[in-house]
């Protein structure tokens, strides 16, 4: 049964050395500053999509992307490797997820499969770049979103954002030693640095991960107002929109990322990254005045 989800959608891009960073937000006010507006809205609209979605089992979506228009959107732009990329989070800020669709150009539908881990509320948001042919001359990044329901909601009992009072966390095998402003306020350029160990020793041998040594996506309780940042890339010094980091966090311990937070509350910071061919997913939660 087809299923239309219409999504109204604000974009706001905030440019700022060495990343990218977009905020999403179906109510949002654009923000002052070094920022840019597209000026065309997008929908997801679902064509298919399993019936039953169960936790443990994987749900098949496929979807397409609308603009304003109601014309199916075909032309997009690889960025960081990738002509979408698709983030699967619940509602309460648990069980992310990066993913990346199938494409059928001919149609322009995109198809993934998700395994949602338990019951309860989440939210999906194909993140991707229309084309200059498609009327995005400044090759603006566009979020969109949907909600999705899983197994029996009764069982889901939300749970609250807990910030993060300790810099160093640990992920398995892997400390991460988040580096930031202890006072860090909304509108105000934010730049925070990951120190990487495995085992208690440094990691410099970190690998590309679909274009950067990391990827931040970064999402506000309550709202799930969306930014997504990348690190610095190396060998970019010099350029306007180059890293600024030294050539000892090339490949780490050191990963760089800067970013701007539009509005006061709690923002988790879901972070990945890859080592010895394997992506690592870690998260650290901050509160903005």
């Amino acid at each position: 049964m087809n299923r239309p989800i219409i999504v109204a959608l604000i974009v706001i891009v905030a440019l700022t050395a060495g990343v990218y960073a977009y905020i999403q937000r179906k109510d949002a006010p654009q923000h002052g500053g070094n920022t840019d507006q597209s000026h065309r809205s997008y929908s997801m609209e679902i064509t298919r999509e399993t019936p039953s979605k169960v936790p443990g089992q994987p749900v098949s979506f496929t979807y397409t992307i609308k603009n304003d228009q109601g014309e199916v959107l075909k032309d997009f732009e690889t960025v960081h490797e990738k002509k979408m990329h698709f983030i699967v989070v619940r509602e309460d800020l648990q069980n992310f997820q990066h993913l990346h669709p199938e494409f059928n150009q001919n149609s322009g539908e995109w198809t993934v499969d998700v395994t949602f881990p338990t019951d309860g509320p989440y939210r999906v948001f194909p993140d991707f770049t229309p084309a200059k042919s498609a009327g995005n001359p400044q090759l603006l990044p566009v979020t969109v979103n949907s909600k999705v329901e899983v197994g029996d909601m009764s069982k889901y009992n939300a749970q609250a954002a807990t910030l993060d009072t300790q810099s160093k966390k640990t992920f398995g095998e892997y400390q991460v030693t988040h580096t930031l402003a202890t006072n860090l306020t909304k509108e105000q350029e934010v730049t925070y640095i990951l120190t990487i160990e495995r085992n208690g020793k440094a990691v410099i041998d970190l690998q590309q991960y679909l274009g950067a040594l990391g990827h931040s996506v970064i999402l506000k309780e309550g709202t799930l107002d969306f930014i997504h940042t990348h690190a610095g890339e190396p060998g970019m010094q010099g350029m306007d929109h180059g890293s600024t980091m030294g050539s000892a966090s090339k490949t780490g311990p050191n990963v760089e990322f800067t970013t701007t937070f539009p509005e006061s509350g709690v923002y988790k910071i879901f972070t990945q990254f890859q080592h010895q061919n394997k992506i690592i997913t870690i998260d650290y939660t901050v509160n903005i005045d």
